[in-house]
Protein backbone atom coordinates (compact mmCIF):
# COMPACT_ATOMS: atom_id res chain seq x y z
CA UNK A 1 0.00 0.00 0.00
CA UNK A 2 1.53 3.87 -0.70
CA UNK A 3 2.21 6.49 1.33
CA UNK A 4 -1.19 8.45 -0.23
CA UNK A 5 -3.26 5.65 0.64
CA UNK A 6 -1.89 4.71 4.03
CA UNK A 7 -2.07 8.39 4.69
CA UNK A 8 -6.22 9.12 3.49
CA UNK A 9 -7.17 5.34 5.18
CA UNK A 10 -5.26 6.97 8.50
CA UNK A 11 -7.99 10.42 7.94
CA UNK A 12 -11.10 8.06 7.58
CA UNK A 13 -10.02 6.34 10.56
CA UNK A 14 -9.99 9.20 12.39
CA UNK A 15 -13.21 10.24 11.32
CA UNK A 16 -14.82 7.19 12.08
CA UNK A 17 -12.94 7.38 15.70
CA UNK A 18 -14.75 10.79 16.40
CA UNK A 19 -18.06 9.88 14.75
CA UNK A 20 -18.14 6.91 17.58
CA UNK A 21 -16.79 8.82 20.50
CA UNK A 22 -19.68 11.08 19.78
CA UNK A 23 -21.99 8.50 19.85
CA UNK A 24 -20.73 6.73 22.79
CA UNK A 25 -20.88 10.01 24.93
CA UNK A 26 -24.51 10.94 23.61
CA UNK A 27 -25.17 7.66 24.66
CA UNK A 28 -23.53 8.32 28.34
CA UNK A 29 -25.13 11.42 28.66
CA UNK A 30 -28.83 10.64 27.37
CA UNK A 31 -30.29 12.21 30.55
CA UNK A 32 -28.56 15.08 30.69
CA UNK A 33 -30.97 17.54 28.47
CA UNK A 34 -28.63 20.39 28.88
CA UNK A 35 -26.01 18.62 26.78
CA UNK A 36 -28.82 17.62 24.07
CA UNK A 37 -29.76 20.99 23.57
CA UNK A 38 -26.45 22.53 22.96
CA UNK A 39 -25.97 19.83 20.52
CA UNK A 40 -29.09 20.59 18.74
CA UNK A 41 -28.00 24.33 17.83
CA UNK A 42 -24.97 22.54 16.19
CA UNK A 43 -27.00 20.47 13.83
CA UNK A 44 -25.36 22.10 10.69
CA UNK A 45 -21.72 20.92 11.91
CA UNK A 46 -23.34 17.41 11.98
CA UNK A 47 -24.46 17.51 8.41
CA UNK A 48 -21.38 18.86 6.88
CA UNK A 49 -19.42 15.95 9.21
CA UNK A 50 -21.54 13.34 7.74
CA UNK A 51 -21.13 14.90 3.78
CA UNK A 52 -17.42 15.04 4.81
CA UNK A 53 -17.56 10.86 5.82
CA UNK A 54 -19.67 10.17 2.58
CA UNK A 55 -16.87 12.00 0.57
CA UNK A 56 -14.54 9.74 2.33
CA UNK A 57 -16.43 7.09 1.53
CA UNK A 58 -16.94 7.76 -2.39
CA UNK A 59 -13.16 8.73 -2.52
CA UNK A 60 -11.91 5.02 -1.35
CA UNK A 61 -14.61 2.95 -3.38
CA UNK A 62 -13.22 5.31 -6.56
CA UNK A 63 -9.56 4.72 -5.83
CA UNK A 64 -10.22 0.91 -4.93
CA UNK A 65 -11.77 0.98 -8.53
CA UNK A 66 -9.53 2.87 -10.19
CA UNK A 67 -6.39 0.29 -8.47
CA UNK A 68 -8.25 -2.64 -9.50
CA UNK A 69 -8.25 -1.48 -13.57
CA UNK A 70 -4.42 -0.46 -13.13
CA UNK A 71 -3.66 -3.70 -11.97
CA UNK A 72 -6.06 -5.65 -14.55
CA UNK A 73 -3.72 -4.09 -17.11
CA UNK A 74 -0.66 -4.86 -15.94
CA UNK A 75 -1.79 -8.64 -15.38
CA UNK A 76 -2.54 -8.18 -19.12
CA UNK A 77 0.32 -6.60 -20.19
CA UNK A 78 2.61 -9.16 -18.28
CA UNK A 79 0.01 -12.16 -19.53
CA UNK A 80 1.01 -10.69 -23.43
CA UNK A 81 4.62 -10.26 -22.40
CA UNK A 82 5.07 -14.40 -21.15
CA UNK A 83 2.84 -15.16 -23.91
CA UNK A 84 5.78 -13.32 -26.70
CA UNK A 85 8.50 -14.94 -24.58
CA UNK A 86 6.78 -18.46 -25.25
CA UNK A 87 6.42 -17.91 -28.83
CA UNK A 88 10.39 -16.61 -29.00
CA UNK A 89 11.39 -20.14 -26.92
CA UNK A 90 9.37 -22.31 -29.36
CA UNK A 91 10.86 -20.53 -32.64
CA UNK A 92 13.98 -20.69 -31.05
CA UNK A 93 13.84 -24.30 -30.37
CA UNK A 94 12.23 -25.19 -34.05
CA UNK A 95 15.17 -23.53 -35.84
CA UNK A 96 17.39 -25.55 -33.37
CA UNK A 97 16.02 -28.99 -34.52
CA UNK A 98 15.50 -27.80 -38.33
CA UNK A 99 19.45 -26.60 -38.23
Amino acid sequence: MNKRRLIFLSIFGVYHLGALALTIVMDTNKNDLSLLYSLFGKITLFKYGAFIGLLLFVAEVVWSWLDSKKLEKEKEAMRHENNVLKAQVYDLTQAAKKG
